[in-house]
């Protein structure tokens, strides 16, 4: 039987920019989205054990990691984005035969830069997912 993972390598994650999505170059890791939903207690006294329901889903956060160019304009919209609180759509494109993609919308809430000795510049960025996320 083979397997049926797919390999991260050739993954497109992408920003809409002003008339297109517009992919976001040089991403090395991504973790997300990944989400949770509250847990409401609705326990009573007539209740012989705790009851709970589920409130709605919160699609969480979608991370990345990449290689960071200040000369990039879809890394420059990032930025951008974090500093005048943009909600913007962003698309994952997956490798699997037919590519399913993941749509949403997000704020980028932190964009942080950091490099080292013998390391290149990277850029950690944070994307808040504001509802829904469409697959198709």
């Amino acid at each position: 039987m083979s397997s049926t993972a797919i390999t991260a390598q050739g993954i497109a994650i992408a920003r809409f920019g002003t008339i297109a999505f517009e992919t976001i170059p040089n991403v090395v890791s991504f973790q997300g989205p990944g989400g949770q939903a509250a847990v409401i207690d609705v326990t009573n006294l007539a209740s012989t054990a705790k009851e709970k329901r589920v409130g709605l889903r919160d699609e969480g956060q979608l991370s990345l990691t990449l290689h960071y160019n200040p000369d990039d304009l879809v890394h420059q919209g990032l930025r951008t984005d974090r500093a005048n609180r943009v909600r913007r759509q962003f698309k994952i494109t997956f490798t699997d035969t037919n590519p399913a993609t993941w749509t949403f919308y997000g704020y980028v809430t932190h964009f942080s830069v950091q490099g080292g000795v013998d390391a290149v510049v990277q850029a950690s960025v944070t994307i808040e997912i504001d509802g829904d996320i469409t697959e198709a």
